[in-house]
Protein backbone atom coordinates (compact mmCIF):
# COMPACT_ATOMS: atom_id res chain seq x y z
CA UNK A 1 0.00 0.00 0.00
CA UNK A 2 0.81 3.68 -0.49
CA UNK A 3 1.01 3.90 3.10
CA UNK A 4 3.76 1.25 3.56
CA UNK A 5 6.17 2.73 0.80
CA UNK A 6 6.03 6.27 2.24
CA UNK A 7 7.13 4.85 6.17
CA UNK A 8 3.98 4.81 7.52
CA UNK A 9 2.02 2.09 9.43
CA UNK A 10 -1.71 1.93 7.85
CA UNK A 11 -4.89 1.22 9.44
CA UNK A 12 -4.71 -2.71 8.87
CA UNK A 13 -0.91 -3.00 10.03
CA UNK A 14 -1.83 -1.70 13.34
CA UNK A 15 -4.96 -3.29 13.28
CA UNK A 16 -2.94 -6.73 13.13
CA UNK A 17 -0.32 -5.49 15.89
CA UNK A 18 -3.63 -5.12 17.55
CA UNK A 19 -5.28 -7.88 17.61
CA UNK A 20 -5.16 -11.00 20.56
CA UNK A 21 -4.13 -14.55 19.51
CA UNK A 22 -6.87 -16.36 20.69
CA UNK A 23 -9.94 -15.18 19.03
CA UNK A 24 -8.42 -12.99 16.83
CA UNK A 25 -10.23 -9.59 17.55
CA UNK A 26 -9.16 -6.26 18.92
CA UNK A 27 -7.86 -6.64 22.38
CA UNK A 28 -10.93 -6.40 25.54
CA UNK A 29 -9.00 -5.42 28.63
CA UNK A 30 -5.57 -6.86 27.54
CA UNK A 31 -3.90 -8.71 30.20
CA UNK A 32 -0.16 -9.16 30.29
CA UNK A 33 1.54 -12.69 30.49
CA UNK A 34 4.69 -13.21 31.78
CA UNK A 35 6.75 -14.35 29.18
CA UNK A 36 5.93 -10.66 27.90
CA UNK A 37 2.80 -11.49 25.51
CA UNK A 38 -0.93 -10.36 25.71
CA UNK A 39 -4.20 -11.58 25.54
CA UNK A 40 -8.10 -10.44 26.17
CA UNK A 41 -9.13 -10.76 29.79
CA UNK A 42 -12.13 -13.41 28.84
CA UNK A 43 -9.85 -14.93 26.38
CA UNK A 44 -7.59 -15.49 29.47
CA UNK A 45 -9.98 -16.97 31.77
CA UNK A 46 -11.34 -19.38 29.44
CA UNK A 47 -7.35 -20.54 28.58
CA UNK A 48 -7.32 -21.19 32.15
CA UNK A 49 -9.99 -23.15 32.62
CA UNK A 50 -9.86 -25.50 29.57
CA UNK A 51 -5.60 -26.31 30.26
CA UNK A 52 -4.51 -27.92 33.15
CA UNK A 53 -1.08 -26.06 32.45
CA UNK A 54 -1.73 -22.78 31.09
CA UNK A 55 0.84 -21.95 28.55
CA UNK A 56 1.10 -18.82 26.13
CA UNK A 57 -0.38 -19.07 22.85
CA UNK A 58 2.57 -17.30 20.59
CA UNK A 59 5.58 -18.65 22.84
CA UNK A 60 4.23 -21.76 24.34
CA UNK A 61 5.75 -20.04 27.74
CA UNK A 62 3.96 -21.83 30.33
CA UNK A 63 3.05 -19.75 34.08
CA UNK A 64 0.36 -20.64 37.11
CA UNK A 65 -2.74 -21.60 36.50
CA UNK A 66 -3.94 -18.68 38.64
CA UNK A 67 -1.25 -16.32 38.04
CA UNK A 68 -2.15 -12.42 39.58
CA UNK A 69 -1.54 -10.57 36.61
CA UNK A 70 -2.26 -7.00 35.24
CA UNK A 71 -3.98 -5.00 32.95
CA UNK A 72 -1.44 -3.07 30.77
CA UNK A 73 -2.86 0.16 30.89
CA UNK A 74 -0.69 1.29 27.72
CA UNK A 75 -1.91 -1.31 25.57
CA UNK A 76 -5.53 -0.79 26.57
CA UNK A 77 -4.72 3.27 26.04
CA UNK A 78 -3.53 2.80 22.41
CA UNK A 79 -6.88 0.31 21.33
CA UNK A 80 -8.73 2.80 22.30
CA UNK A 81 -7.41 5.32 20.45
CA UNK A 82 -6.72 3.12 17.36
CA UNK A 83 -11.31 2.68 17.73
CA UNK A 84 -11.86 6.13 17.70
CA UNK A 85 -9.40 6.61 14.68
CA UNK A 86 -11.68 4.07 13.08
CA UNK A 87 -15.36 5.65 13.43
CA UNK A 88 -17.92 5.66 16.06
CA UNK A 89 -19.30 2.35 15.89
CA UNK A 90 -15.38 0.86 16.96
CA UNK A 91 -15.78 -1.70 13.52
CA UNK A 92 -12.03 -2.68 13.43
CA UNK A 93 -12.71 -3.50 9.52
CA UNK A 94 -13.98 0.67 9.03
CA UNK A 95 -10.75 1.36 6.72
CA UNK A 96 -10.85 -1.79 4.47
CA UNK A 97 -14.70 -2.26 4.44
CA UNK A 98 -14.43 1.25 2.61
CA UNK A 99 -11.53 1.30 0.95
CA UNK A 100 -12.76 -1.88 -1.05
CA UNK A 101 -16.13 -1.10 -1.91
CA UNK A 102 -16.56 -0.33 -5.49
CA UNK A 103 -18.91 2.09 -6.36
CA UNK A 104 -20.27 3.77 -9.94
CA UNK A 105 -21.21 7.31 -11.38
CA UNK A 106 -25.03 6.72 -10.97
CA UNK A 107 -25.05 9.42 -14.22
CA UNK A 108 -22.80 7.38 -16.49
CA UNK A 109 -22.86 4.31 -15.33
CA UNK A 110 -18.36 3.89 -14.87
CA UNK A 111 -16.38 3.61 -11.79
CA UNK A 112 -14.97 6.42 -10.01
CA UNK A 113 -11.53 7.22 -10.47
CA UNK A 114 -10.90 10.17 -9.76
CA UNK A 115 -11.58 13.09 -6.98
CA UNK A 116 -12.35 16.53 -7.16
CA UNK A 117 -10.68 18.35 -3.85
CA UNK A 118 -12.92 21.63 -4.61
CA UNK A 119 -16.35 20.24 -5.14
CA UNK A 120 -15.26 16.84 -2.53
CA UNK A 121 -16.69 14.21 -4.74
CA UNK A 122 -15.86 11.06 -7.09
CA UNK A 123 -15.85 11.55 -10.46
CA UNK A 124 -16.12 9.06 -13.61
CA UNK A 125 -13.74 9.69 -16.80
CA UNK A 126 -17.10 11.21 -17.89
CA UNK A 127 -17.65 13.54 -15.09
CA UNK A 128 -13.76 14.58 -15.19
CA UNK A 129 -14.14 16.73 -18.52
CA UNK A 130 -16.46 19.15 -16.78
CA UNK A 131 -14.14 19.38 -13.49
CA UNK A 132 -10.60 20.00 -15.74
CA UNK A 133 -9.61 23.18 -14.40
CA UNK A 134 -10.29 21.88 -10.65
CA UNK A 135 -8.26 20.58 -8.40
CA UNK A 136 -8.54 16.66 -9.11
CA UNK A 137 -6.40 13.45 -8.40
CA UNK A 138 -6.92 10.14 -8.95
CA UNK A 139 -9.35 8.11 -6.45
CA UNK A 140 -6.53 5.88 -4.19
CA UNK A 141 -4.47 8.87 -3.68
CA UNK A 142 -7.02 10.71 -2.21
CA UNK A 143 -7.84 8.11 -0.21
CA UNK A 144 -4.17 7.77 1.52
CA UNK A 145 -3.78 11.41 1.28
CA UNK A 146 -7.49 11.16 3.87
CA UNK A 147 -5.56 8.48 5.84
CA UNK A 148 -2.61 9.76 6.13
CA UNK A 149 -4.40 13.54 7.52
CA UNK A 150 -6.46 11.29 9.97
CA UNK A 151 -3.37 9.14 11.13
CA UNK A 152 -1.20 12.49 11.84
CA UNK A 153 -4.42 14.33 13.65
CA UNK A 154 -4.66 11.06 15.78
CA UNK A 155 -1.29 11.19 17.05
CA UNK A 156 -1.33 14.92 17.36
CA UNK A 157 -4.26 14.09 19.69
CA UNK A 158 -2.00 11.48 21.63
CA UNK A 159 0.91 14.20 21.93
CA UNK A 160 -1.21 16.95 23.10
CA UNK A 161 -3.19 14.06 25.74
CA UNK A 162 0.63 12.96 26.94
CA UNK A 163 1.37 16.79 27.72
CA UNK A 164 -1.74 17.43 29.23
CA UNK A 165 -1.16 14.43 31.50
CA UNK A 166 2.27 15.52 32.28
CA UNK A 167 0.60 19.37 33.55
CA UNK A 168 -1.37 17.00 35.77
CA UNK A 169 2.09 15.27 36.88
CA UNK A 170 3.24 18.27 37.99
CA UNK A 171 0.60 20.38 39.52
CA UNK A 172 0.25 17.00 41.96
CA UNK A 173 3.97 16.97 42.89
CA UNK A 174 3.91 20.67 42.89
CA UNK A 175 0.68 20.34 46.06
CA UNK A 176 2.89 17.48 47.77
CA UNK A 177 6.02 19.68 48.19
CA UNK A 178 3.84 22.13 49.37
CA UNK A 179 2.49 19.73 51.99
CA UNK A 180 6.29 18.60 52.86
CA UNK A 181 7.14 22.39 53.16
CA UNK A 182 4.08 23.41 55.51
CA UNK A 183 5.00 19.85 57.83
CA UNK A 184 9.22 20.84 57.73
CA UNK A 185 8.62 24.62 58.33
CA UNK A 186 5.99 23.82 61.19
CA UNK A 187 8.37 21.43 62.88
CA UNK A 188 11.51 23.74 62.75
CA UNK A 189 9.06 26.67 64.76
CA UNK A 190 7.54 23.70 67.25
CA UNK A 191 11.68 22.83 67.99
CA UNK A 192 12.43 26.27 67.75
CA UNK A 193 9.49 27.17 70.73
CA UNK A 194 10.91 24.48 72.46
CA UNK A 195 14.17 25.31 72.64
CA UNK A 196 13.35 28.74 74.43
CA UNK A 197 11.52 27.04 76.72
CA UNK A 198 14.01 24.55 77.77
CA UNK A 199 16.84 27.68 78.04
CA UNK A 200 14.31 29.78 80.55
CA UNK A 201 13.91 27.47 82.41
CA UNK A 202 18.04 26.70 82.34
CA UNK A 203 18.36 30.14 83.41
CA UNK A 204 15.95 30.74 85.85
CA UNK A 205 16.90 27.31 87.70
CA UNK A 206 20.70 28.26 87.39
CA UNK A 207 21.70 32.38 87.29
CA UNK A 208 19.31 34.32 89.16
CA UNK A 209 20.89 37.57 88.96
CA UNK A 210 20.32 40.71 86.74
CA UNK A 211 23.38 40.25 84.17
CA UNK A 212 22.24 36.70 83.32
CA UNK A 213 18.59 38.21 83.10
CA UNK A 214 19.76 41.27 80.68
CA UNK A 215 21.49 38.35 78.49
CA UNK A 216 18.74 36.20 78.72
CA UNK A 217 16.15 38.98 77.22
CA UNK A 218 18.94 40.26 74.62
CA UNK A 219 18.63 35.99 73.28
CA UNK A 220 15.12 36.38 73.54
CA UNK A 221 14.83 39.10 71.67
CA UNK A 222 17.15 38.01 68.37
CA UNK A 223 15.24 34.16 69.00
CA UNK A 224 11.69 36.83 68.62
CA UNK A 225 12.99 38.20 65.20
CA UNK A 226 14.03 35.04 64.43
CA UNK A 227 10.65 33.74 65.02
CA UNK A 228 9.57 36.69 62.97
CA UNK A 229 11.61 36.24 60.41
CA UNK A 230 10.41 32.44 59.71
CA UNK A 231 6.74 33.06 60.24
CA UNK A 232 6.98 35.83 57.39
CA UNK A 233 9.32 33.47 55.18
CA UNK A 234 6.04 31.12 55.79
CA UNK A 235 3.48 33.62 55.02
CA UNK A 236 5.58 34.60 51.88
CA UNK A 237 5.63 30.87 50.51
CA UNK A 238 2.58 30.11 50.98
CA UNK A 239 1.20 33.05 49.08
CA UNK A 240 3.83 32.38 46.02
CA UNK A 241 3.00 28.74 46.08
CA UNK A 242 -0.45 29.51 45.92
CA UNK A 243 -0.45 31.95 43.11
CA UNK A 244 1.58 29.34 41.31
CA UNK A 245 -0.49 26.95 42.04
CA UNK A 246 -3.44 28.93 40.83
CA UNK A 247 -1.72 30.14 37.55
CA UNK A 248 -1.32 26.23 36.58
CA UNK A 249 -5.35 25.36 37.29
CA UNK A 250 -6.12 28.08 35.09
CA UNK A 251 -3.79 27.75 32.65
CA UNK A 252 -4.50 23.52 32.07
CA UNK A 253 -8.01 24.29 32.36
CA UNK A 254 -7.67 26.85 29.06
CA UNK A 255 -5.75 23.88 27.64
CA UNK A 256 -8.62 21.21 28.45
CA UNK A 257 -11.49 23.35 26.97
CA UNK A 258 -8.93 24.24 24.07
CA UNK A 259 -8.06 20.78 23.56
CA UNK A 260 -11.42 19.21 23.72
CA UNK A 261 -13.06 21.27 21.27
CA UNK A 262 -10.41 20.09 18.73
CA UNK A 263 -10.90 16.36 19.65
CA UNK A 264 -14.54 16.99 19.05
CA UNK A 265 -14.18 18.92 16.18
CA UNK A 266 -11.42 16.33 14.55
CA UNK A 267 -13.95 13.31 15.63
CA UNK A 268 -16.83 14.74 14.10
CA UNK A 269 -15.14 15.70 11.04
CA UNK A 270 -13.30 12.01 10.67
CA UNK A 271 -16.79 9.83 11.51
CA UNK A 272 -19.02 12.66 9.08
CA UNK A 273 -16.11 11.87 6.14
CA UNK A 274 -16.25 7.80 7.07
CA UNK A 275 -20.07 7.52 7.04
CA UNK A 276 -20.67 9.64 4.29
CA UNK A 277 -18.02 6.97 1.98
CA UNK A 278 -19.37 4.00 3.97
CA UNK A 279 -23.36 5.23 2.85
CA UNK A 280 -21.89 5.45 -0.90
CA UNK A 281 -21.16 1.87 -1.36
CA UNK A 282 -23.12 0.53 0.78
CA UNK A 283 -25.92 0.50 -1.85
CA UNK A 284 -23.63 -0.71 -4.11
CA UNK A 285 -22.88 -3.32 -1.91
CA UNK A 286 -26.23 -4.39 -1.20
CA UNK A 287 -27.60 -4.72 -5.03
CA UNK A 288 -24.28 -7.16 -5.92
CA UNK A 289 -25.62 -9.24 -2.95
CA UNK A 290 -29.24 -9.47 -4.18
CA UNK A 291 -28.13 -10.32 -7.72
CA UNK A 292 -25.40 -13.25 -6.70
CA UNK A 293 -28.03 -14.89 -4.12
CA UNK A 294 -29.49 -17.46 -5.99
CA UNK A 295 -28.83 -20.91 -5.70
CA UNK A 296 -26.60 -22.12 -8.91
CA UNK A 297 -28.00 -24.85 -10.93
CA UNK A 298 -24.86 -26.77 -11.42
CA UNK A 299 -24.64 -28.00 -8.17
CA UNK A 300 -23.06 -31.35 -7.48
CA UNK A 301 -24.70 -33.30 -3.74
CA UNK A 302 -21.74 -33.82 -1.56
CA UNK A 303 -21.56 -37.40 0.83
CA UNK A 304 -20.23 -35.46 4.32
CA UNK A 305 -18.40 -37.33 6.98
CA UNK A 306 -17.58 -35.62 9.93
CA UNK A 307 -13.88 -36.10 11.28
CA UNK A 308 -13.75 -36.96 14.60
CA UNK A 309 -10.05 -36.02 15.05
CA UNK A 310 -11.56 -32.31 14.96
CA UNK A 311 -14.17 -32.91 17.83
CA UNK A 312 -14.76 -30.97 20.24
CA UNK A 313 -14.40 -33.41 23.83
CA UNK A 314 -18.13 -32.18 24.94
CA UNK A 315 -20.15 -33.70 21.25
CA UNK A 316 -20.67 -37.24 20.83
CA UNK A 317 -20.40 -38.37 17.07
CA UNK A 318 -22.24 -41.37 15.86
CA UNK A 319 -20.57 -44.18 14.56
CA UNK A 320 -21.32 -43.52 10.82
CA UNK A 321 -19.99 -40.29 11.49
CA UNK A 322 -23.10 -38.98 9.86
CA UNK A 323 -24.85 -36.83 13.30
CA UNK A 324 -23.22 -34.98 16.79
CA UNK A 325 -24.95 -34.29 20.00
CA UNK A 326 -23.59 -31.68 22.42
CA UNK A 327 -23.54 -33.53 25.83
CA UNK A 328 -22.33 -31.97 29.34
CA UNK A 329 -20.31 -34.82 30.17
CA UNK A 330 -16.84 -34.74 28.28
CA UNK A 331 -16.50 -37.76 25.92
CA UNK A 332 -12.76 -39.15 26.58
CA UNK A 333 -11.15 -38.72 23.22
CA UNK A 334 -7.39 -38.75 22.20
CA UNK A 335 -4.71 -35.99 22.08
CA UNK A 336 -5.16 -34.22 18.46
CA UNK A 337 -3.24 -31.32 17.13
CA UNK A 338 -6.54 -30.57 15.21
CA UNK A 339 -9.21 -30.96 17.92
CA UNK A 340 -11.10 -27.97 19.25
CA UNK A 341 -10.43 -26.54 22.44
CA UNK A 342 -12.27 -23.76 23.30
CA UNK A 343 -15.75 -24.18 21.25
CA UNK A 344 -18.14 -27.23 20.71
CA UNK A 345 -17.16 -27.81 16.92
CA UNK A 346 -16.84 -30.20 14.53
CA UNK A 347 -15.57 -30.42 10.80
CA UNK A 348 -15.79 -32.35 7.97
CA UNK A 349 -13.38 -34.35 6.61
CA UNK A 350 -14.12 -33.45 3.13
CA UNK A 351 -13.04 -29.81 1.77
CA UNK A 352 -13.62 -27.99 -1.48
CA UNK A 353 -11.20 -26.04 -3.68
CA UNK A 354 -13.38 -26.30 -6.63
CA UNK A 355 -16.92 -26.67 -7.99
CA UNK A 356 -19.97 -26.25 -7.24
CA UNK A 357 -21.52 -28.32 -4.20
CA UNK A 358 -23.89 -28.59 -1.52
CA UNK A 359 -25.38 -30.90 1.33
CA UNK A 360 -28.58 -30.91 3.70
CA UNK A 361 -28.26 -31.00 7.23
CA UNK A 362 -31.08 -31.44 10.07
CA UNK A 363 -30.46 -29.13 13.53
CA UNK A 364 -32.51 -29.18 16.25
CA UNK A 365 -31.85 -27.48 19.98
CA UNK A 366 -32.60 -25.48 22.25
CA UNK A 367 -29.53 -22.97 22.93
CA UNK A 368 -27.71 -22.64 19.83
CA UNK A 369 -26.30 -24.05 16.34
CA UNK A 370 -23.85 -22.53 13.60
CA UNK A 371 -23.72 -24.18 10.04
CA UNK A 372 -21.13 -22.95 7.99
CA UNK A 373 -17.17 -23.54 6.04
CA UNK A 374 -14.72 -22.89 7.52
CA UNK A 375 -10.15 -22.54 6.50
CA UNK A 376 -7.59 -24.62 8.03
CA UNK A 377 -3.92 -22.69 8.14
CA UNK A 378 -2.11 -21.28 8.21
CA UNK A 379 -0.67 -23.12 11.62
CA UNK A 380 -3.07 -24.05 14.35
CA UNK A 381 -4.28 -20.60 15.20
CA UNK A 382 -8.23 -22.11 13.61
CA UNK A 383 -8.32 -24.76 16.19
CA UNK A 384 -9.22 -21.99 19.20
CA UNK A 385 -11.02 -20.01 16.33
CA UNK A 386 -14.74 -19.93 15.72
CA UNK A 387 -16.74 -20.99 12.52
CA UNK A 388 -15.37 -18.35 8.99
CA UNK A 389 -18.46 -18.05 7.58
CA UNK A 390 -21.63 -19.12 9.27
CA UNK A 391 -25.39 -19.11 9.67
CA UNK A 392 -26.28 -19.12 14.16
CA UNK A 393 -29.42 -19.80 15.56
CA UNK A 394 -29.30 -18.06 19.26
CA UNK A 395 -32.97 -19.75 20.28
CA UNK A 396 -34.18 -16.30 19.52
CA UNK A 397 -33.25 -15.23 15.99
CA UNK A 398 -31.18 -16.22 13.11
CA UNK A 399 -28.11 -14.01 12.45
CA UNK A 400 -25.16 -14.62 9.92
CA UNK A 401 -21.44 -14.00 10.80
CA UNK A 402 -18.35 -13.48 8.98
CA UNK A 403 -16.06 -14.36 11.98
CA UNK A 404 -16.88 -12.01 14.66
CA UNK A 405 -17.99 -9.65 12.09
CA UNK A 406 -22.24 -10.26 12.11
CA UNK A 407 -24.19 -9.36 8.54
CA UNK A 408 -27.24 -7.26 8.73
CA UNK A 409 -29.92 -8.93 7.12
CA UNK A 410 -33.75 -7.66 8.09
CA UNK A 411 -34.70 -11.18 6.63
CA UNK A 412 -33.00 -12.98 9.19
CA UNK A 413 -34.37 -11.07 12.07
CA UNK A 414 -37.52 -11.28 11.10
CA UNK A 415 -37.31 -15.11 11.36
CA UNK A 416 -38.85 -16.10 14.43
CA UNK A 417 -38.51 -20.08 14.11
CA UNK A 418 -35.37 -21.85 13.60
CA UNK A 419 -36.22 -23.88 10.27
CA UNK A 420 -35.84 -27.61 10.64
CA UNK A 421 -33.35 -28.18 7.20
CA UNK A 422 -30.97 -26.18 5.77
CA UNK A 423 -29.82 -26.22 2.38
CA UNK A 424 -25.65 -25.33 2.45
CA UNK A 425 -24.73 -24.47 -1.18
CA UNK A 426 -20.95 -23.68 -2.22
CA UNK A 427 -19.81 -22.72 -5.56
CA UNK A 428 -16.21 -22.17 -5.28
CA UNK A 429 -15.84 -20.98 -9.23
CA UNK A 430 -18.27 -17.97 -7.93
CA UNK A 431 -16.61 -17.65 -4.60
CA UNK A 432 -20.63 -17.98 -2.97
CA UNK A 433 -21.78 -19.28 0.07
CA UNK A 434 -25.62 -19.73 0.51
CA UNK A 435 -28.16 -20.94 2.59
CA UNK A 436 -31.62 -21.76 1.86
CA UNK A 437 -34.56 -23.41 4.19
CA UNK A 438 -35.87 -26.86 2.87
CA UNK A 439 -39.02 -28.84 3.82
CA UNK A 440 -39.20 -32.38 4.21
CA UNK A 441 -40.76 -33.00 1.38
CA UNK A 442 -38.71 -30.74 -1.46
CA UNK A 443 -35.49 -31.41 0.58
CA UNK A 444 -34.41 -34.49 -1.85
CA UNK A 445 -35.06 -32.88 -5.20
CA UNK A 446 -32.55 -30.55 -6.15
CA UNK A 447 -35.01 -27.78 -6.17
CA UNK A 448 -33.71 -24.83 -3.80
CA UNK A 449 -35.94 -23.44 -1.02
CA UNK A 450 -36.04 -20.19 0.28
CA UNK A 451 -33.27 -18.12 -0.01
CA UNK A 452 -31.77 -17.17 4.18
CA UNK A 453 -28.36 -15.47 3.22
CA UNK A 454 -25.92 -15.64 1.00
CA UNK A 455 -22.05 -14.59 1.26
CA UNK A 456 -18.94 -14.00 -1.26
CA UNK A 457 -16.10 -15.49 -0.43
CA UNK A 458 -12.70 -14.61 -1.96
CA UNK A 459 -11.13 -17.53 0.51
CA UNK A 460 -8.42 -19.48 -2.05
CA UNK A 461 -7.99 -22.39 0.54
CA UNK A 462 -10.06 -25.38 0.68
CA UNK A 463 -13.11 -24.98 2.35
CA UNK A 464 -14.65 -27.60 5.03
CA UNK A 465 -18.10 -27.77 6.49
CA UNK A 466 -17.93 -26.99 10.08
CA UNK A 467 -20.75 -26.92 12.77
CA UNK A 468 -21.09 -25.46 16.27
CA UNK A 469 -23.59 -27.22 18.82
CA UNK A 470 -24.28 -26.12 22.52
CA UNK A 471 -27.04 -28.16 23.61
CA UNK A 472 -28.09 -29.18 20.04
CA UNK A 473 -27.81 -31.91 17.80
CA UNK A 474 -26.74 -32.15 13.91
CA UNK A 475 -27.68 -34.64 11.44
CA UNK A 476 -25.87 -34.79 8.05
CA UNK A 477 -28.89 -35.78 5.56
CA UNK A 478 -28.23 -38.53 3.07
CA UNK A 479 -30.79 -39.62 -0.02
CA UNK A 480 -30.60 -42.52 -2.18
CA UNK A 481 -29.48 -41.90 -5.91
CA UNK A 482 -33.79 -42.76 -6.61
CA UNK A 483 -34.97 -40.01 -4.50
CA UNK A 484 -32.26 -37.69 -6.00
CA UNK A 485 -33.56 -38.50 -9.67
CA UNK A 486 -36.85 -37.80 -8.30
Amino acid sequence: MALQNTGQMSAADLEAELKCPVCLGIYREPMQLPCGHNLCRCCLNRLCESQDHCSCPECRATFARSPALKKNLKLANIVDCFQLSLGADGNQNYFEEISSMVASCPEHKMPWEYFCRQHKACLCRLCLESHQSHNWQQLEKAAVSGRAVLADEVARLEQSQNMLDDAESWLQDAQDQLRADRARLKKQVSELFASIQEAQELASRSIPDWEFIRTYQITLEKLLKADVHIQSFSVQKRELDRALVSQVAKESQVLVKKLSKVIRDSISQSRELLLNRHSQGRAQTQKSKTQTARAPSSLQRSRLTLDPNTAHCNLSLSSDLLSAEWVQQRVPCPSHPERFRLHPQVLCSQGFVSGCHFWDVALTGTRRWEVGVTCKGPGLSWVDSCIAWALRWDSRKLQAFEGHRRHNNPQLSSIQQAPGRIRVCLDREEGTLSFFAVDSESAPSMEAGKLLHAFHIKAKCALFPGFYLEESKLSILQYSTKSELA
